[in-house]
């Protein structure tokens, strides 16, 4: 929270057990529904339903997302943290990439422009509500209740990627040792997001480091994601 301004305390939000129940539903269905509707028909329905997740389900419960809420006079020491984790990541990339055998530039382009930001700007937004519901539903903290929130949180981060992402979404040879870090630094830039939003109460702040991952490897892979799309 910023000195001389008022800022938006993520703490102030009262789950209630409904949500617990909702962030669980999610957070262990939602990877394999992605995973099977991708199998069927490409990845558009189930970004679509993510996303949808993300922007709708989360603003009904919550009340707000995080883009509108007032900025601090400075972005926290845990964001540049973040940064730094994140063009680490990037570097491990780069050293262990997946390129993609003649490149169609358009299709890179439009990845840029449109997946990276809207992916970007997404998905942690349902990752914090679920950690959110389970660590800020009990009137005083309890450590239980952390604990089973950071659980879930790594269960969905982890399967959705590992289910649906991973299908048609490389860009680091998970079999070299660049590549494992790569996942690594990834990992801890994911709890980052969690450290950045308590401190700072504004998503933009997730949303940036996020962008960078997803736009970083575009430059050297090649990647297309719209053959992806549709089947």
């Amino acid at each position: 929270m910023s000195e001389g301004r008022k800022t938006y305390d993520p703490t102030t939000w009262k789950p209630g057990r409904l949500d617990l129940i909702l962030s669980a539903v999610i957070a262990f269905s939602l990877p394999p529904l992605a995973g099977w509707l991708y199998d069927k028909k490409g990845a558009l329905i189930p970004m679509l339903i993510y996303y949808g997740l993300a922007w709708g389900f989360v603003k009904l419960r919550r009340g707000v997302i995080g883009y509108l809420t007032p900025m601090p006079e400075k972005p926290p020491v845990w964001f540049y943290i973040n940064v730094a984790v994140v063009i680490t990541a990037l570097a491990f990339a780069y050293m262990s990439p997946v390129r993609v055998e003649n490149p169609w530039l358009p299709g890179v382009v439009l990845t840029a422009l449109l997946w990276a930001p809207v992916n970007a700007s997404s998905e942690q937004i349902l990752w914090l509500y679920i950690f959110d519901s389970w660590d800020l539903y009990p009137e005083e903290r309890r450590i239980g209740y952390r604990i089973a929130g950071l659980l879930l949180f790594m269960a969905f981060v982890g399967m959705i990627h590992v289910m649906f992402w991973t299908k048609f979404l490389q860009v680091a040879r998970p079999d070299t040792v660049f590549g494992t870090l790569f996942v690594l630094a990834t990992t801890i830039s994911g709890f980052l997001h969690i450290v950045v939003w308590r401190r700072s109460g504004q998503m933009v702040f997730t949303f940036i480091p996020h962008f960078l991952l997803n736009l970083g490897p575009l430059l050297w892979t090649g990647y297309s994601i719209l053959p992806y799309l549709w089947k």
